[in-house]
């Protein structure tokens, strides 16, 4: 049978192949992915299992024969079906839509005709606030469908019209049959505060449709959703069901539960040996019963697996007494080979109502996981099992997502119902606790079972008392505008039963936590002291009779190291007044237990004890300014200028020295006494050559400045050039230096630039009787002849003028102005978004270009677009405090479906950077 069982897979190859039975050299590569793993665990190739289902007499161009032949031998009804669903996708890809059909009067889960959720979707994250826009949102979509998806497009919608569409969606999951997509929509800074809903247009071949996701993404008005107001806070057990559902299906074959009900559908494997020997495959009929050859009929439905097997036993001990002798001589097995599909019904605050197809092993549990389980809403504590209108089972998957235990256990049957009420009574435990969460909580029960749910207390919880934040029942309600409440309760008193804490629905429980152990308050009251450094066990320790002084403390440290620094420690200390205080203590004196330094020690003090390594390692030098490194280094003995030259970089690169001023540095010095500073100036140059200076010892504290260039550029020759030119400011002067070299130098002219003259200022060598420090030059770049209007930014005008500045010297200390075209404008934009053909920007093209002009540019109103509910933007003017602020705008009142018409009071003049939505 394991080699028959590929064989009946591959049946699916003969009939999603579209080349004729001669051409048999089909690759494996060709085949849908489902059909390459059965091949491939069991080693066959294609031609193999063709030759095999041949040898069987099983004819490949008839998958009913083929699908009827695995039923009778054991294969799950789901194989066959996933495996036609594979071959129905490899059809879908060569071209072909030929119809595979299964004789099985029940198929497990029928996939719907037209697309449908599956599951809960997911908004990520599902809320925030209008001054977070722009903001990205992640959403993801299962789906199913009988026919390949072919495009999904995700977007959210408000009640007044306004929308975003996802980009970039992909399927993560799954297949184009049933599969999870994921998309991005980008939340625009426009976005009005309110409830976004999520909805999905799904297209296959046949049909587009729109879904309901019941998701929603709540936009809050600004400054009201604060990141430390936001409940983070998470509902316990819901995201069990976010797993993948198929990890948790029950397995179609395997070893059935003893508790397993026999029903009509089910196949039974009898197998007798020792005395007599045979092995029957018993099919239960329409009315219950099995035959047993040369036995007879035997009634089996509605009993358990368990129960069953005793009773056929002695009713097989009639025709085959070994069975029941003593010792027996025959030995009986009875088996469950193949289950029957069973029709449940799953309603309630679940995201996907309605009937479910499952095996009959699922549970209750199993069953949830089809319909991606309850809603937040919904509970997971009071889930009944109706069965001919009669409750047979209720149902707290808590038993099993705390306990363990098999919660939902109980078996299900056909047209059973699976209700999901919504959720009871809700309560968050917060603080010093191992799982907070939100629970849902029982009449009955109390505290002391919250805190069970939660996985238990902390270490670091107080247990003194914990407080619950109370919103006070409707009927105790005493004044309607304050509904809250503090109550304060004792932790110990709950859990030594001694007290009996009940809860209410919406209770918000905190556990508080112990003070750091690192707060003086703390410290001070806990018998231990810590010592750190040069020693050689630093640590904290307990304070007592092995511990009382710090010559003690530092023995119990097993003593100090050969770096210890023996001439100061510093113990600190908290006083009572919660303060930290620091003494200096004579270590030598310490040790040799005189009174003065062998202090004796208190709760919470910490004794340091400093590393002649680390006190000279504190000792630096500095250099500063025009260095690639500036900063401290640590000071070495002989160390020299020259060594902390190098150290600072950068002063050996030619490159880099163009910019540092070579004639003098400064080595600052103070004084031994630490009372006076000097300056000792150097000529940096020779420093570098190794002379001079360059070998002068360094002492501790000294700091060197390195100059810039500008130092020495302030007797350099210089002309300055701004207004209309890409890079404004002061550029080195050279002999034979034109206007030209200077317009190039500073990037050339700026867009709108005036290319009719160019005014130069020059400075007066000599000033005469009229007092003037400076002429100013008009220098001609465009022919006077010309109209300026006729002068454009064309390449023709800028080469000519380019030319007439090249035959203008320049000369140091001259300061160049280019003008600015009064006549020039920029091109400006308004921006066009939402229902109409080509959302956009469209540059205006006159002054007084209208509202309707545009809107008929951008290709006119869709019939989806809500004219009523338009809007026209427009940048707050700030007058005499600033420019125009695109980001902040005001709204045009417009009836836009008067303005569209062209009706004059309505079809307004637009201004540059309006936006139309």
């Amino acid at each position: 049978m394991r080699r028959l069982i590929p064989c009946l897979c591959v049946f699916l190859v003969a009939v999603a192949a579209v080349v004729p039975p001669e051409s048999r050299a089909q690759q494996r590569e060709d085949l849908p992915e489902e059909i390459q793993r059965e091949l491939q665990e069991r080693g066959m190739t294609v031609q193999e299992a063709r030759r095999r289902m041949q040898q069987l007499g099983i004819d490949p161009s008839n998958p009913q024969q083929a699908a009827k032949r695995a039923r009778e031998l054991g294969v799950p009804e789901a194989r066959i079906q996933s495996l036609l669903r594979a071959a129905g996708t490899l059809q879908d890809g060569r071209g072909e839509r030929g119809e595979i059909e299964a004789e099985a009067p029940i198929q497990p889960r029928p996939a719907p005709s037209t697309p449908v959720i599956v599951g809960t979707p997911d908004v990520r994250p599902g809320s925030l606030s209008v001054d977070q826009l722009p903001v990205a949102v992640e959403v993801h979509v299962p789906l199913q469908s009988q026919q390949r998806i072919q495009n999904v497009q995700p977007l959210f919608r408000t009640a007044r019209g306004d929308s975003a569409r996802a980009q970039n969606v992909n399927r993560i999951r799954g297949t184009p049959l049933e599969g999870t997509w994921r998309g991005t929509v980008v939340i625009p800074s426009d976005a009005r505060e309110g409830s976004w809903g999520l909805y999905v247009t799904v297209s296959t071949m046949d049909t587009t449709t729109t879904l309901t996701t019941g998701r929603r993404l709540q936009i809050f008005p600004e400054g009201e959703l604060r990141e430390g107001r936001r409940d983070t806070l998470q509902y316990f057990g819901y995201d069990t069901f976010k797993s993948i559902p198929e990890a948790f299906t029950p397995r179609p074959t395997g070893p059935a539960d003893g508790s397993y009900i026999v029903d009509p559908k089910d196949e039974l494997r009898l197998t007798v040996w020792g005395g007599a020997e045979f092995t029957y495959e018993l099919q239960v009929d329409r009315e219950g019963r099995v035959t047993v050859p040369n036995v007879g009929q035997f009634t089996v439905a509605g009993k358990r697996l368990d129960e069953l097997r005793q009773e056929m036993k002695q009713w097989l001990s009639r025709s085959y007494s070994g069975l029941t002798s003593d010792p027996p001589t025959v030995f009986m097995d009875l088996s469950l080979t193949r289950v029957r599909p069973t029709q449940v019904f799953v309603m309630g605050e679940v995201g996907q109502p309605g009937g479910y197809m499952v095996n009959s092993y699922a549970t209750v549990f199993n069953a949830l996981y089809s319909v991606g389980g309850p809603l937040k809403r919904g509970s997971l504590r009071n889930i009944k099992v109706i069965r001919d209108g009669e409750v047979v089972s209720t149902v707290d998957l808590y038993e099993r997502l705390i306990q363990g235990r098999g919660a939902g256990s109980v078996q299900l049957r056909s047209n059973d119902y699976i209700f999901v009420p919504p959720r009871g009574a809700t309560v968050a435990i917060t603080g010093a606790v191992k799982r907070p969460a939100y629970y849902e909580m029982k009449d009955d029960e109390t505290v002391e079972d919250l805190l069970e749910y939660a996985g238990g207390l902390k270490p670091e919880a107080y247990t003194k008392r914990f407080q619950i934040n109370r919103i006070v029942p409707f009927d105790d309600r005493e004044d309607p505008s304050v509904a809250r409440q503090v109550k304060d309760a004792s932790i110990e008193a709950v859990r030594s039963d001694t007290a009996s804490v009940p809860l209410s629905d919406g209770d918000r429980v905190r556990i508080l936590t112990i003070a750091e152990s690192s707060d003086p308050a703390v410290k001070a009251r806990i018998d231990a002291v810590e010592v750190s450094g040069a020693v050689l066990q630093p640590g904290q320790y307990e304070l007592g009779d092995g511990v009382r002084t710090v010559k003690d403390l530092i023995e119990q440290a097993d003593g100090l190291t050969g770096g210890a620094y023996r001439e100061q420690a510093e113990l600190v200390r908290i006083d009572d007044t919660l303060n930290e205080t620091t003494r200096s203590l004579d270590l030598n004196a310490a040790m040799d237990d005189q009174p003065q330094s062998n202090v004796v020690l208190q709760p919470g003090d910490s004794l340091h004890v400093a590393s002649i390594q680390k006190m000279r390692s504190k000792r630096t030098v500095r250099i500063v300014g025009e260095v690639r490194d500036p900063g401290p280094y640590r000071f070495r003995k002989g160390m020299t200028i020259r060594n902390l030259l190098l150290k600072g970089g950068g002063l050996t690169d030619d490159e880099y020295l163009k910019d540092v001023f070579l004639g003098r540095a400064d080595l600052f010095r103070v004084s031994s006494d630490g009372e006076e500073e000097r300056v000792i100036p150097f000529h940096l140059g020779e420093a570098l050559e190794g002379e001079g200076m360059a070998d002068r010892p360094l002492r501790p504290e000294d700091e060197i400045r390195i100059y810039p260039a500008t130092v020495e550029r302030l007797e350099e020759r210089f002309v300055t050039i701004n207004g209309a030119v890409q890079d404004t400011g002061r550029y080195a002067y050279r002999d034979n230096m034109t206007l030209k070299d200077l317009i190039l130098q500073a990037d050339g002219f700026r867009e709108g630039a005036s290319l009719q003259e160019v005014t130069v200022t020059r400075m007066v060598e000599k000033r005469g009787e009229d007092g003037l420090r400076a002429n100013t030059l008009e220098v001609p770049l465009i022919e006077r002849e010309v109209d300026p209007e006729d002068v454009s930014f064309s390449v023709r005008d800028t080469m000519q003028a380019m030319r007439a500045a090249d035959d203008f010297a320049l000369q140091h200390r001259d300061r160049v102005f280019i003008r600015q075209d009064p006549a020039f404008q920029p091109q400006q934009a308004v921006t066009v978004k939402g229902e109409v053909a080509y959302p956009g920007k469209y540059t205006l093209l006159r002054a007084n270009e209208r509202l309707s002009n545009v809107i008929q540019r951008a290709g006119g109103v869709l019939s989806t677009g809500y004219l009523k509910g338009g809007r026209l933007r427009r940048p707050e003017d700030r007058g005499a405090e600033g420019p125009r602020d695109q980001r902040s705008r005001e709204q045009v009142i417009v009836e836009m479906n008067r303005a569209v018409r062209g009706d004059p009071e309505e079809d307004v003049i637009l201004r540059p950077g309006d936006e139309i939505v």
